[in-house]
């Protein structure tokens, strides 16, 4: 869908969530940001070894930038790369503009009051100066698996937080899916999650 306002900039933004993750670009340089990414991960193993796990998630990454894309993704977060092969946890925070396809601009708190309205697992509030609404994906992703009998313990957890961009017709979506695996805390990281989004302002990323 071309955006309703095509003349605005790049939304400029900072979100801390520190070293542990590793930021791969949705525009021309995400090919050679997984590939950097690769390159560390796979640092030190012989390369016949790891060549068809290397190519099978470089698919796997080139899937998900072609999702991330269609969603107007503007960049994707994963755990940072350790060297060895090391198993990482499946967690990923898509970062997205979101245009509300309208040719007048919407009051962001209806705007915010009707998404809560439509999502059991939403709450509205202010991050950054701005009127957000945090929505937890959770209850109903859980209630879809489990009519498949897929166990509750494997779920992913998704928290979203949708931001009224200053200024600007268009919304920040930050999203942060994970999925439990053994020896791994979940709630800790969607808390570190929730202060890292509460510490956003509207600055250049560095």
């Amino acid at each position: 869908m071309d955006s309703v306002a095509p003349e605005l900039g790049p939304i400029t933004y900072r979100l801390g969530l520190g070293e542990d993750w590793y930021r791969i670009r949705l525009d021309e340089h995400a090919e050679a940001d997984v590939k950097a990414f690769l390159d560390v991960m796979f640092d030190g193993l012989p390369a016949d070894a790891a060549e068809q796990v290397r190519t099978l998630l470089s698919v796997r990454f080139a899937t998900q930038i072609a999702a991330a894309r269609a969603r107007r993704g503007i960049e994707m977060l994963v755990p940072a790369p350790k060297p060895g092969g090391a198993a990482l946890p499946g967690a990923a925070v898509l970062i997205a503009e979101v245009v509300i396809p309208t040719s007048v601009v919407p009051d962001p708190v209806e705007v915010a009051a009707r998404v809560a309205q439509g999502s059991a697992g939403a709450r509205t509030g202010v991050v950054a100066g701005s009127v957000a609404v945090r929505i937890d994906h959770t209850a109903a992703d859980t209630e879809a698996d489990g009519e498949d009998g897929e166990p509750e313990s494997s779920t992913p957890k998704r928290i979203e937080y949708v931001v009224a961009v200053p200024n600007d017709p268009r919304w920040l979506s930050i999203d942060l899916s994970v999925r439990a695996v053994e020896g791994f805390d979940v709630e800790r990281m969607i808390a570190e999650f929730d202060e890292a989004v509460a510490g956003l302002d509207w600055s250049e990323a560095e």
